[in-house]
This record gives C-alpha cells, sequence and structure tokens, in this order.
C-alpha cells in the first residue's frame, strides 16, 4: 500500500502541486495578521497573548475551514480523473492493481494534503502571530492543527463522492468545492437558527464546533450564548465524521469498480 501511496504523491509532485498547497496556506495569516494590528481589532484583546490566539482562531478558522476543503476537493478531481484522462484505468487493472487499493492509497494521499496545509497554516499563524504578539501554546496549536487536517479532510470526503460520480471537468470540481466551503460557512453563521441535528450532520460546522469546544476547554478562545449546547465531544466528533469517511470510501470505490467495467 506504501508503494501505491508514493504512486500518487508522484502524480502531484510532478504538477508542482504540494509547493502550491504550502504556498497557499499563507493566504490568509498575511493578511489577518495585519487586520489584526488596526485599532479596532487591537482593543478587542488585553494583552499580546489574546491577541496571538485571537489571530490563531482567525487563521484556522478562515483558511483551513473555508479554504482546505477547496484544495482537498481540487487534489481529489486530479487523482481520480487521471486514469480517465490518460486513459490508463484498465491497463492499471491488469497489473493487478484492485480499485479498492487504488482508492485507499487515494484517499490517504488526500489526508496526507489535509495535514500538511492545516500544519502549514499552524505555522504561518505561529510565524505572523509572533511579529505582532506574544506567541504562546505552540505545542498545543500544532497538534490541535493536526487534528482539524485530519477532521476537515474526513469531512470533506462526502463532497469527493459527488466530484468522483459525476465524473466532469476540473472546473466543475472546483465550482463544487467552492460551494462546498461557502455552504459551511453560511451554516456556521445560523449555527443559533438550526437545529442541533443539522449541525451535528454537517461535517465541517460539526468540527467548527469541537474545535471552539477543544480551544475554549485550553484557553485559547471564549465561547458564549447557546453555542455551548451545541458543541460535541472529540468522541461524538470523531464517530459522526468517520462514519461519514467510511461511507464516502465505499461509495467511491463502488462508482470507481462500476468505471472499471
Amino acid at each position: 500500500m506504501l508503494n501505491f501511496v508514493k504512486c500518487e504523491l508522484w502524480k502531484l509532485k510532478r504538477k508542482k502541486f504540494i509547493l502550491l498547497v504550502i504556498f497557499s496556506s499563507f493566504i490568509f495569516p498575511v493578511p489577518l495578521t495585519v487586520m489584526m494590528t488596526t485599532p479596532q481589532m487591537a482593543e478587542r484583546f488585553e494583552s499580546d497573548a489574546e491577541t496571538f490566539n485571537g489571530c490563531f482562531q482567525f487563521i484556522m478558522g478562515y483558511g483551513v475551514e473555508l479554504l482546505l476543503p477547496c484544495i482537498i476537493g481540487v487534489v481529489a478531481a486530479m487523482l481520480f480523473f487521471m486514469e480517465r484522462d490518460n486513459d490508463t484505468f484498465k491497463n492499471l487493472r491488469t497489473i493487478p492493481v484492485t480499485s479498492t487499493q487504488m482508492i485507499v492509497a487515494k484517499i490517504m494521499v488526500l489526508f496526507f494534503m489535509g495535514i500538511i496545509f492545516s500544519l502549514s497554516s499552524a505555522f504561518a499563524a505561529i510565524i505572523c502571530g509572533g511579529l505582532v504578539s506574544e506567541v504562546n501554546g505552540i505545542f498545543y496549536k500544532l497538534f490541535v492543527a493536526l487534528e482539524m487536517g485530519i477532521f476537515v479532510t474526513a469531512g470533506t470526503l462526502p463532497l469527493i463522492v459527488v466530484v468522483v460520480f459525476f465524473s466532469k471537468t476540473y472546473i466543475f470540481s472546483i465550482l463544487l468545492c467552492v460551494f462546498y466551503s461557502v455552504l459551511s460557512l453560511t451554516a456556521e453563521c445560523c449555527f443559533a437558527a438550526l437545529p442541533k441535528a443539522i449541525c451535528w450532520l454537517m461535517p465541517i460546522p460539526l468540527m467548527t464546533l469541537w474545535s471552539a469546544g477543544d480551544m475554549e476547554r485550553h484557553g485559547v478562545m471564549e465561547v458564549r450564548g447557546a453555542l455551548r449546547d451545541l458543541m460535541p465531544t472529540t468522541f461524538q466528533t470523531v464517530a459522526i465524521l468517520g462514519t461519514w469517511a467510511v461511507v464516502s470510501v465505499i461509495v467511491i470505490d463502488y462508482l470507481y469498480k462500476k468505471r472499471g467495467e
């Protein structure tokens, strides 16, 4: 299986996409750090440590939760469309390589890319935030970034099912990813109006609620109001996202097998 994963990574390496993922993790940290230096934002925090925590929340919230699903969708489209575009799917099946092995390797690459982007975003937040405030809790922030990378990738797999099912152009896949991110962001803005079941069934909003509760327990942020009642535990989050991931992989495997028939 490790050899399959290496092959998938080599495909992305030829397209220079891994470096692009790392560079894209700096899209939000730089402008958000500048925003934190404005008087309107500075007066909201009582100390440099709180300023850095607020900067970290913004960067991980907008960078990882908004941008990462789009990146995962684009990477998935590249991985799943390459055999179709190059007409090599049937050749690979004669090696012998099962479609399930190919699917698992591609999914593992998606998780790898999600972790790389999330950790890069955390490092960018630490570097940029350190220029304007006091850096604190580095190890926890890197660990929660690792968790967010895994959770967001797992929560994006249902979208990959749609990408594989329609198997359209890359433009369609990108637009679908953008719609998914915007839909998730809209749901997060309506937490107070949405039923708890809906908030928990939507993968990205669920991860947002979990991260808010986890960061509050570690003193990184403060949560107020009815949002407290919506926060899931880590076990509940893993169980729900794990179910989404397993079901998505099964469906993708079925669609891939149908394509090869």
